[in-house]
């Protein structure tokens, strides 16, 4: 491929549509910061780039609510639309009301063994592509699937125009505020707003498998993953993770063990992630197929459909969330989340499983989904301002989902307001998200103190965590 060469482009582009909010993405946080939004009573339109929303549950293929619920107890710690999609697609053995349910951690093979006497639950992917279309559709938002953020237009601190691609072509949204729930901080980025990326040393990108037609036990579980150690030293395979191994459906799991090291923001890398993806799922398939008798009536039912990409860029916000902030359960004023999840970073250089470290919950501050210089633009999900180590915690799903509600709830104020991002009243935002069934505040508290009662011998160990 010969070399990049500037070329003048030019023409003039149709403004499409003027929405009060822009949500772009419609993964975890842009699902239920559409909702968010709408449900505040602002006009809001979705634009997201594959068919279906759900971002990493149905595209990567990642049914367990991971950062649901406090590691110590089992209580949940973000609640608000997070309820309301838990109750319409998630399996779960919970018959009660779910925010003084205990539930296990994570409903993975070898993880689930933690607190058998607590409630399992995760997703109904299928079931969530359907009734994320539903809530956000019965909130008021209007869906614009199959469609890319181009480009950014900018006027002094405010993006004004978002360049969208699609089958239509090309066109011009401009909306009065912008939820950027890319993963990616596109907007932001696009827009000019600094961010950090650590080139080297983020996180590896997987592209997850499902295999149906065998029963999996945590024995079976440690043959793969000694048959995948062996395949690194036999040459025949570069990296991987785990393996960890989660339902899908009745004898169908779906796996979390390919493992590649690149820029999930350069074409080019991400399109090699997902054909080495492939080629490394097949690999593992047939290794599991010749040697693990469990594996004798197995199938390979699908990979993917979308490679999952754990860290790129970082936006530069008002507050940064650091490790020591997790580590040390740092109180914010201005909280509008908690984040729960183990610190949980995937190396980019070794193979199978690594560290994870406990957490105590700690806040989400609003700064952090402020990106410095726009005062228009949100970010929520694994994009936000955060240091590499701290993401390794932030990153996951149901944390994404409560940035989500926090900054679709902000934009939708700040755009019925006429205020930007840093006039806006915190306290009136916490209420609203109190009101709306967010867990912070008194809320946060009554969750925490009751997993700082229990037992060291109480708490999942980092074992429990492989």
């Amino acid at each position: 491929m010969q070399g990049r060469s500037p070329m003048q482009f030019t023409r003039s582009l149709d403004v499409i549509a003027r929405p009060d909010v822009l949500v772009v993405g419609a993964g975890c946080a842009g699902t239920v910061a559409a909702i968010s939004a709408a449900r505040a009573g602002a006009s809001t339109l979705v634009v997201e780039r594959g068919g279906f929303a759900g971002g990493y549950i149905t595209g990567v293929v990642g049914a367990s609510l991971d950062g649901f619920v406090d590691l110590r107890s089992g209580l949940p710690v973000v609640g608000g639309v997070v309820f309301d999609l838990a109750r319409a697609a998630a399996h779960t053995s919970a018959t009660g009301e779910l925010a003084s349910t205990r539930f296990r951690f994570n409903a993975e093979v070898g993880q689930s063994l933690a607190n058998l006497d607590r409630h399992v639950i995760h997703f109904d992917i299928e079931r969530f592509k359907l009734e994320a279309d539903r809530l956000m559709q019965e909130s008021g938002a209007q869906l614009l699937y199959h469609s890319v953020v181009a480009d950014v237009i900018r006027q002094g601190d405010r993006a004004t125009g978002v360049v969208v691609a699609n089958k239509g072509g090309l066109g011009i949204i401009q909306p009065r505020a912008i939820v950027d729930a890319s993963g990616d901080a596109d907007v932001a980025a696009f827009a000019g707003a600094p961010y950090d990326q650590d080139l080297d040393a983020q996180q590896p990108m997987s592209l997850h498998f499902r295999v149906g037609g065998f029963d999996a036990t945590p024995e079976v579980r440690a043959h793969c993953s000694a048959l995948l150690k062996q395949a690194v030293a036999d040459g025949r395979l570069k990296l991987y993770g785990g393996p960890w191994m989660a339902p899908y459906a009745e004898r169908d799991y779906y796996f979390n063990a390919t493992r590649f090291a690149g820029n999930g923001t350069d074409p080019n890398d991400l399109s090699s992630a997902e054909i080495q993806g492939r080629k490394d799922a097949r690999l593992m398939f047939d290794l599991f197929k010749e040697h693990i008798p469990a594996f004798k009536d197995a199938y390979f039912v699908t990979s993917g459909p979308v490679v999952g990409v754990r860290e790129t860029r970082r936006i530069r916000g008002d507050r940064v969330l650091t490790a020591h902030d997790i580590q040390n359960a740092v109180a914010y004023d201005d909280a509008v989340s908690l984040g729960a999840w183990w610190l949980d970073r995937h190396p980019v250089d070794s193979s199978g499983y690594h560290e994870h470290v406990i957490t105590r919950p700690y806040d989400i501050a609003y700064g952090t989904l402020t990106p410095q210089g726009l005062s228009n633009v949100w970010v929520a999900g694994r994009c936000h301002s955060a240091e590499s180590a701290a993401l390794a915690s932030s990153r996951v799903t149901v944390t994404c989902m409560g940035m989500g509600q926090a900054a679709g709830t902000a934009a939708a104020i700040s755009a019925a307001s006429g205020v930007g991002s840093r006039e806006l009243d915190i306290t009136q935002l916490q209420q609203r998200l109190l009101a709306d069934g967010a867990i912070i505040g008194h809320r946060a508290d009554d969750v925490r103190a009751v997993g700082d009662t229990m037992r060291p011998e109480e708490l999942p160990s980092a074992a429990a965590s492989h």
